[in-house]
């Protein structure tokens, strides 16, 4: 499976959950352990429900779930 095509999967699996509203992108990074597969979610409650949900791995890429506290902003 290509990386645009791990890419999609997880758009499409993942994105339904989310109102459109809901800024969420998925997108390769990287860290010491090398490449990672990015979730980015607006809301506190989104980054919980993706960290429930996603598995550490996902179709052979390391997962990191992070999430924008929509509320603090707001302040």
């Amino acid at each position: 499976m290509t990386p645009d095509e791990v890419i999609d999967l997880a758009y499409a699996e993942f994105s339904k959950h989310f109102d459109a509203a809901d800024e969420f992108t998925v997108k390769f990074g990287s860290d010491d352990g090398g490449q990672t597969l990015d979730f980015f979610i607006d809301g506190k409650e989104n980054g919980t429900f993706l960290r429930t949900e996603v598995p550490p791995n996902y179709n052979g890429f390391r997962t990191v779930i992070i999430f924008r506290d929509i509320d603090i902003e707001q302040e």
